[in-house]
């Protein structure tokens, strides 16, 4: 009964399984992608949900799901000891049910274990509402700031002058159709790249592994750090709705793996380009400045070769930028709204917590480019493919 929140004929309660399809369904009518069943079951098998803690909440309105809230717990470390986030996605709520998105947030913010809320996707719509529940911008830069690398300039323009036809005549997408889908990714083989000095592919997620000591390195140092061990990573890779495989790679120095990056790739509409998204990039203290460029130029080659026409590091940290350097500063801005919202109890504690989007949900929300297209698709090929 703690979970139970009253509004005019609304209340909101924890998600179940059961409560899949009406849920499915207020994706579809946002175009949304919509999770598999398998889907759901791989979410609600997080680690940190193990001991049965709700992966959301509903807005139930006698049977009929008006609304939706998804809370990913993820484990956070400082100084050894053990901190639970509530990592906030996949906000929706029906036409007429507005208004109950604050009680939604309320609702996860109520969590007794819940040492801060956070969101890392707001959209430029939603992003007032989190100010007006209590939530604070994150530091700079992970509030407001996207950057990305653009491969396929011609293209990429093409895209956009797509999508800007569209928000005048939204009935073209009929005649658009689904364009600039990569032929190639599903096809690119990461071990037979000839990656950058010093980067490697990881493979190996076992506890003992490379991964393993680097995960024991990075829990070691004094600041604030996500749970990114091998237990969890061996979770995430498993997901049952990705196209492919995330891409993990790793920079070792002469003491073992330094730094190590994720990436996926995504196609976020129909007339959309095929962007691989940089999940997570963090690096050791006693990591090389060469290590997240090096990783950067290797993510570069993997995306041409899977036809994705940028690279796009879409929640940049203060830390990144400064490891990342001139490659950060020459790198195109996107963004210009508040996607980056937290609620902590101790709002001080969390000063020294580098953020980036595998604490946030574009890990299992993105939307997953289509099929490859076969012989005869008039989707142009990648620009400036290196050999």
């Amino acid at each position: 009964m703690g979970h139970l929140i009253s509004l005019p004929a609304l209340i909101a309660r924890p998600f179940t399984l059961d409560d899949a399809a009406g849920v499915n369904a207020l994706h579809a009518q946002i175009h949304w992608p919509v999770p598999s069943a398998a889907q759901w079951e791989w979410l609600a098998a997080h680690p940190a949900h193990r001991g049965g803690q709700p992966i959301g909440w509903v807005i139930d309105n006698n049977g009929r799901i008006d609304g939706f809230i998804g809370c990913q717990r993820r484990h956070v470390f400082h100084r050894r000891q053990r901190l639970i986030l509530g990592s906030i996605h996949s906000v929706i709520v029906a036409p007429y049910a507005r208004g109950s998105t604050r009680t939604l947030l309320d609702t996860v913010a109520a969590e007794p274990d819940l040492a801060a809320t956070v969101i890392l996707n707001a959209n430029r719509i939603g992003s007032p509402v989190y100010s007006h529940r209590g939530y604070a911008p994150l530091a700079g830069p992970s509030h407001d700031v996207r950057i990305s690398w653009i491969l396929a300039p011609t293209i990429t323009l093409m895209s956009r002058l797509m999508r800007q036809s569209l928000e005048r005549w939204p009935g073209m997408v009929n005649v658009f159709g689904e364009r600039f889908s990569p032929r190639a990714s599903t096809l690119f083989n990461p071990r037979l790249i000839h990656w950058p000095k010093g980067v490697h592919l990881i493979e190996d997620l076992s506890d003992n592994s490379a991964y393993g000591q680097f995960w024991r390195d990075l829990l070691a140092e004094p600041r604030m750090v996500s749970d990114r061990s091998p237990a969890l990573m061996r979770w995430f890779c498993q997901q049952p709705d990705r196209m492919r495989p995330p891409l993990m790679l790793g920079y070792h120095d002469d003491r073992g793996l330094a730094a190590y990056a994720l990436a996926q790739i995504s196609k976020t509409g129909p007339v959309d380009v095929a962007v691989l998204e940089i999940l997570d990039m963090v690096a050791l203290d006693r990591a090389p400045d060469t290590a997240l460029p090096a990783l950067i130029k290797a993510i570069k080659t993997a995306a041409y070769k899977m036809e994705a026409a940028k690279v796009r590091l879409p929640v940049v940290n203060a830390e990144l930028m400064r490891r990342l350097g001139s490659l950060a500063r020459s790198a195109h801005r996107e963004g210009a709204w508040g996607h980056g919202f937290i609620k902590a109890g101790d709002a001080a504690l969390f000063d020294s917590w580098s953020p980036t989007a595998f604490d946030g949900s574009d890990g299992f929300t993105l939307r997953q480019p289509p099929a490859p297209r076969m012989a005869g698709s008039r989707t142009p090929p990648p620009e400036n493919s290196p050999d």
